[in-house]
């Protein structure tokens, strides 16, 4: 039983290793035909417009550029650097909601505060809100607290 066992793999092993050589020494001939299709044969084309491949170049060809990647990183590694990436983000949104936060928070309380409040225009005139003006501003501000804020801010 053990020596049909190993005879068995030896057979195997010997198709194995054998076809993986012959495989590598087959030529691949590529043409472009007339209507512009690419073709890929193991059978010399009659005509003298294709040129030659061989497994084996590209096989080489394809151990060169396997060299020459750099290595990419893990699954792990991608996960945590997309985890600490994401961790960065959430930290600068939550730093710049804060900063909103407290803007839409002192407009308020500036428009509540003052009875006249100045602006610069868009042409860098100061004018005065009109109380339509004043009021369509700390509703704007409310909206804007409403969004930034925490409930228990």
């Amino acid at each position: 039983m053990n020596i049909r066992i190993s005879a068995f793999i030896t057979l195997w092993s010997a198709a194995v290793f054998s076809t993986n050589v012959i495989a590598q020494e087959i030529a691949i001939y590529r043409w472009v035909d007339e209507n512009n299709v690419v073709h890929f044969s193991q059978h010399q084309p009659q005509h003298t417009n294709y040129s030659e491949l061989t497994t084996i170049a590209s096989y080489q060809a394809k151990k060169q550029a396997e060299q020459q990647l750099p290595s990419q990183p893990s699954v792990d590694e991608q996960i945590a650097n997309f985890e600490k990436e994401q961790a960065e983000v959430l930290a600068k949104n939550k730093e710049i909601t804060e900063k909103n936060c407290k803007a839409a928070q002192l407009n308020e309380k500036m428009l509540n505060s003052f009875d006249s409040v100045m602006i610069t225009d868009a042409k860098g005139k100061n004018k005065a809100l009109s109380d339509k003006e004043k009021k369509a501003q700390l509703a704007l501000s409310k909206k804007h607290i409403d969004m930034y804020c925490d409930k228990g801010s």
